[in-house]
């Protein structure tokens, strides 16, 4: 059987005239080259951010897990976060880092290797070097994205690169060491594997499928709900017309599911080394109230492990602030308000749009059906998401994106066809005003927020969870030796402040005079700080903003006085429901 990968056909009837043949194929080229064009403006923006930010939540566990696995070969340590976008930070750090070999066996020993006990410059190179791993994966996963959406023509090809390209949320966590970028691109992958697949069915495009998936298993384990929905699509394309010619579709069903399993179970085995081993259950037993116990020997048995820690820690839920509540277990229309606050209103309106387009000119049965099977892993994914009790924001969506583009990117054609010139137009100025608007913020794109929630200055009196995740630390200690400070109060969230030049003192719960630095997460979700303890302060808008995540305070004598006179009396601003003035970041 034929599995050789064919060229996307110009659509029926434009392929008989050579002179609209020509154009349909110099249009093809012309997209490319845009598409091309795209990529190389992402890589430089990702590049960029990479290089900005210091450290944030997680990374550092990341980079420290991926010394101990390179040099090794511990799959224990942070076994929660899934193997291969590791072994890519891994691999980055060595191409840069020759000490990576040399790395302690301890765990917490592995981390100050890597970073803290390094001076400043390797540990930012060494940083900045797993990041690239991330950003290279993320051009690529949006090249993937744009391949397969070519499939439905040049121009929802290059809408859907488009959306992938200036997404704030891929800016912000495709330039990071942490594993939620790689999710999206590998499924980026998959995608382009379901599509080859459905175009001609085979035992090899069946088994690239399962590849893919198994892959992005190995990144984020809440791309396992994208394994029913390609196994329902794989089993449909085998049993069309064209399926069906080529043999019996029951045997060619059996062969081709059980190379798509093998293949998926081969790749994630892969990146575990082969390795074999026993699985300790007692945590997640405890959780849910099951006698505890080990099984094995299996395959994979750090991933599986780390399913299971992950499905404990799922079930205790997550710290999660909204609308100025915070909760524990999250709210069922928590990621309906993510969606809406953390992605472009370009965006959206291109998705209302093509809705619009329906009302005046229906779509195809194909074309539903095609609609149909993009929606599937994202309504799924949401849904498990929104009924669960962990909800950690933007980044958790990140894995719907390849198929929310791809169906906002096949909108352009819809707008077309139901408003003629004006609705492409409409179309072009959705993306123009979506770029705008993510472009606008740079390389802050972690506390973007849409203007439905007032921007990145007061979105987050809204919703920070994710977001304020201690990425300006560095532009904090610049600031402070700009202004040859001694010494701040300010309000840490995660890592080592101290080794990007912050000298300072915890803020004080009882009114004082001085300079205060305070991130915004410790603001609105107070971690380290009592909650309530820099009401006092807060009463007020921050004097000045270092990329939006961290507010500054100038108390004097005379604003300490009044402070301490109205102690009590008024609502911190970000309570009070009063819009805060916009200040340069």
């Amino acid at each position: 059987m034929a599995d050789a990968a064919a060229p996307p056909a110009p659509p029926a009837g434009l392929s008989a005239p050579p002179a609209v043949g020509a154009r349909y194929g110099a249009g093809l080229r012309a997209a490319a080259l845009a598409s091309a064009a795209l990529a190389l403006i992402q890589l430089a923006l990702l590049a960029h951010t990479a290089w900005d930010k210091s450290d944030t939540g997680d990374e550092p566990t990341y980079l420290g897990a991926a010394a101990l696995l390179w040099s090794h070969r511990d799959f224990a340590f942070n076994c929660e976060a899934p193997a291969l976008p590791k072994w890519g930070f891994a691999l980055a750090m060595r191409l840069v880092d020759p000490r990576l070999n040399e790395t302690p066996s301890e765990s917490d020993r592995a981390v100050a290797h890597v970073l803290w006990n390094r001076p400043l410059e390797v540990l930012r190179r060494n940083l900045f070097a797993a990041r690239m791993a991330t950003v290279l994966v993320t051009v690529a996963g949006g090249w993937l994205l744009a391949r397969a959406c070519s499939r439905f023509g040049a121009e929802a090809g290059l809408a859907a690169h488009a959306l992938w390209c200036v997404s704030p949320g891929l800016l912000a966590n495709g330039s990071l060491a942490t594993l939620d970028a790689w999710a999206a691109a590998l499924l980026a992958a998959a995608f382009l594997a379901a599509v080859r697949l459905v175009e001609s069915p085979g035992l090899l495009r069946s088994a690239v499928l399962g590849a893919a998936l198994g892959l992005a298993a190995a990144c984020k384990a809440t791309t396992l709900a994208a394994i029913p929905v390609a196994l329902a699509l794989g089993g449909w394309a085998l049993v069309r017309p064209a399926g069906r010619a080529r043999g019996s579709a029951g045997r060619r069903r059996a062969a081709s599911a059980a190379a798509f399993v093998l293949a998926g179970i081969a790749a994630l085995w892969a990146v575990y080394g082969f390795r074999f081993g026993w699985v300790d259950t007692r945590r997640f037993a405890e959780v849910y109230g099951w006698p505890g116990s080990s099984f094995g020997p299996v395959p994979f048995p750090e991933w599986i492990q780390g399913l299971l820690t992950q499905a404990a820690l799922g079930a205790r839920g997550h710290r999660t602030y909204l609308f100025g509540e915070v909760r524990q277990h999250g709210w069922w229309w928590f990621y309906v308000a993510v969606l809406a606050m953390k992605t472009t209103l370009g965006a959206q309106a291109l998705a209302v749009s093509r809705l619009a387009a329906w009302l005046r000119r229906a779509p195809s049965r194909p074309s539903r059906l095609v609609d149909g099977a993009l929606a599937a892993y994202p309504v799924l994914l949401l849904a498990t998401l929104s009924l669960g009790r962990t909800q950690t924001g933007v980044r958790y969506l990140l894995p719907l994106y390849p198929f929310l583009m791809a169906w906002a990117g096949r909108g352009v054609a819809d707008l077309r066809g139901a408003f003629g010139r004006a609705g492409a137009a409409f179309g072009l100025l959705c993306l123009l005003a979506s770029a705008a608007e993510s472009l606008a913020v740079h390389p802050h794109h972690l506390m973007f927020y849409s203007r439905w929630a007032g921007g990145p200055t007061n979105g987050p009196r809204f919703l920070i969870v994710g977001d304020d995740w201690g990425q300006d630390q560095r532009r904090l200690g610049e600031w402070q030796r700009e202004r040859d400070l001694p010494a701040i109060f300010y309000a840490a969230y995660s890592g080592t402040p101290q080794k990007w030049g912050i000298r300072f003192s915890e803020p004080p719960c009882a009114p004082r005079r001085g300079v205060y630095a305070l991130q915004a997460v410790e603001v609105h979700r107070p971690r380290r700080i009592d909650e309530g303890c820099l009401d006092w302060l807060t009463v007020e808008p921050p004097d000045e903003r270092i990329g939006y995540s961290i507010y500054i305070y100038y108390v004097n004598k005379e604003r300490l006085d009044r402070l301490v006179a109205e102690r009590g009396t008024r609502e911190p601003f970000w309570r009070s429901g009063a819009a805060s003035p916009e200040p340069p970041p």
